[in-house]
């Protein structure tokens, strides 16, 4: 479901009707415009359309603007209504907005003043929306669309938190702020937006890092070649491209400051200009930008523009690194063994029982791309039947390594043990560094898993 964008125009003028339809198409594209020259259709329009506000002359025949109004106020809470006329009386502009208008216009004003307050309407009319509908999905704990999160595997409750607000605000045209370190699944998420908002038009995206600001005014808004024998070459940028699906900006903290200035631009205005072009063109679909930067900090420190900020943070997720979602490990090696195996033509191992419990005090800095990698090494050295665990344990040791610090010398205690104490010694701290791993520790010590197990079953 996409939050209405639907506006309604009322009035009996017809020239002024065609007028005022033709200027909001163009200076509002991001709207549907519907006319109505009949004050009667009115309250059937509504009921039949999904309207998000309404543009209604004053003075009509059968229903005056005042009683359409009154009615809108009352029967259809969600709907927004602007007063458009060519009376020019204080006291009746004061009645109208006490009674519930959102703005009063006199035909004569600047029409460039009434898309700003249409626009802002319709902003409006979605944050309110947008609200009823987070409310009524937290409420009810469900989710109206599954199959869009099948990407995405987890059994979190935090996750399953973000499914459902995912699911209520991607409605929304405004943009999706998605961030979380490297690895955390940004993509995944900007693709079950996708699945959500615009499932049959295009998703295209871009990596903003390192990307320079001419490049990205280019590639976004695409570029008009005039050649010297009279022809012209366009090359359609991603706006173009993407038409009314989404367009997923990776790596937004790494946008240059004046290319920033071009984004917000966008953003604002609702259309673009393709460069060498003076005509402008609606921009039709929805953003969703990701960071694995702070973003407040980016702009504390000068490198990200404030009002870009608070453009993009209208709705935002949070996705929590792989360390506070235990309860995926065993799941993720699971399917990250199908992957490897179908990918490597191999016969899929059987992930150990007590695999996920060794992982338990392991922070997986890279996240889920660490433990992919993990987890198609230990495809690769497995013998077809049970997952060889070293590369989780030599991880788990060099992370170990990392932040103990590193003895090079044996320190012997003032009586020496024996020969027995010290062999024995020796396999309580493979045992140890391997979370109880024969296979792993036997290797450790260079010996086989038999005779490790003999040592084990001897002590």
């Amino acid at each position: 479901m996409k939050l209405a964008r639907n506006i309604l125009l009322v009035d009996d003028e017809a020239a002024w009707l065609r007028t005022l339809a033709i200027t909001l198409n163009r200076l509002v594209p991001e709207a549907e415009i519907d006319t109505c020259i009949d004050s009667r259709q009115v309250q059937n329009r509504l009921q039949v359309g999904d309207y998000a506000l309404v543009l209604v002359d004053l003075t009509m025949p059968f229903h005056s603007g005042e009683d359409i109004l009154a009615m809108v106020r009352s029967d259809f809470p969600n709907t927004r209504v602007i007063i458009v006329t060519g009376v020019n009386e204080v006291d009746t502009a004061v009645r109208c907005i006490k009674n519930g208008a959102y703005d009063y216009f006199i035909k004569t004003d600047d029409v460039d003043d009434l898309a700003r307050t249409v626009r802002r309407a319709l902003e409006v009319v979605g944050l309110e929306r947008n609200y009823l509908y987070i409310k009524e999905k937290f409420l009810s704990r469900t989710l109206e669309n599954p199959q869009a999160f099948n990407n995405i595997l987890t059994c979190e409750p935090i996750l399953l938190d973000q499914f459902r607000y995912l699911e209520a605000v991607s409605a929304s045209p405004e943009p999706l702020l998605i961030y979380g370190a490297s690895g955390t699944g940004k993509s995944e998420f900007a693709k079950s937006c996708h699945a959500l908002y615009s499932p049959n038009e295009p998703l295209l995206s871009i990596n903003l890092a390192g990307i320079s600001s001419e490049y990205f005014e280019q590639k976004m808004c695409g570029k008009l070649y005039h050649h010297n024998n009279g022809e012209l070459e366009a090359v359609a940028g991603l706006l173009h491209q993407v038409g009314s699906g989404v367009l997923y900006l990776n790596e937004i903290g790494a946008l240059p400051l004046d290319a920033q200035i071009k984004l917000l631009t966008l953003l604002e205005t609702k259309q673009y200009y393709p460069l060498g072009s003076d005509t402008a063109y609606p921009v039709k679909c929805k953003f969703v930008v990701s960071t694995q930067d702070d973003l407040l900090k980016l702009h504390q420190a000068g490198k990200f523009r404030s009002d870009l900020l608070y453009r993009l943070r209208v709705h935002k997720i949070k996705l929590p690194p792989l360390v506070e979602r235990r309860l995926d490990i065993s799941m993720l090696i699971n399917h990250f063994i199908a992957l490897a195996a179908t990918e490597m033509n191999l016969p899929a191992p059987i992930q150990p029982a007590d695999l996920a419990t060794q992982l338990a005090n392991y922070d997986f800095p890279g996240n889920l791309h660490e433990l992919k990698g993990m987890v198609f090494d230990a495809v690769s050295r497995s013998d077809g039947i049970a997952l060889n665990t070293s590369p989780f344990m030599e991880a788990i040791n060099e992370h170990k390594s990392m932040n103990d610090t590193p003895l090079n010398t044996i320190i012997f205690p003032k009586q020496l043990p024996t020969i027995a104490q010290m062999n024995q010694a020796l396999v309580d701290e493979a045992m140890s560094r391997t979370a109880n791993n024969q296979t792993a520790a036997a290797q450790i010590l260079g010996i086989s898993q038999s005779a490790l197990s003999r040592r084990l079953k001897g002590h």
